[in-house]
């Protein structure tokens, strides 16, 4: 990871430490699943790192942009 600084901050830290389990968990269950949900994930979390890493934007923007992106997929992986 780019990043292994840990934050002194309480809050900021139990958020970093469930941030890494997330990493570390969902690169073992990408190795189950199949090639067309990998490439949805990849497309969602480079849209989402993509919109983070703008200065300024407001979460709720962000939040907002990801669910008209996101959910179509969501819904679809629901289905199937």
């Amino acid at each position: 990871m780019a990043r292994e600084r840990k934050p002194t901050d309480p809050q900021a830290r139990a958020i970093f430490e469930l941030h890494q389990r997330f990493v570390e968990v969902m690169e073992q269950r990408l190795t189950m699943v199949e090639e067309q949900t990998r490439l949805n994930y990849l497309n969602v979390m480079t849209s989402l790192t993509e919109k983070l890493a703008v200065p300024g934007k407001p979460l709720s923007e962000i939040v907002r942009e990801m669910m008209a992106e996101a959910g179509p997929i969501l819904f679809q992986v629901m289905q199937g």
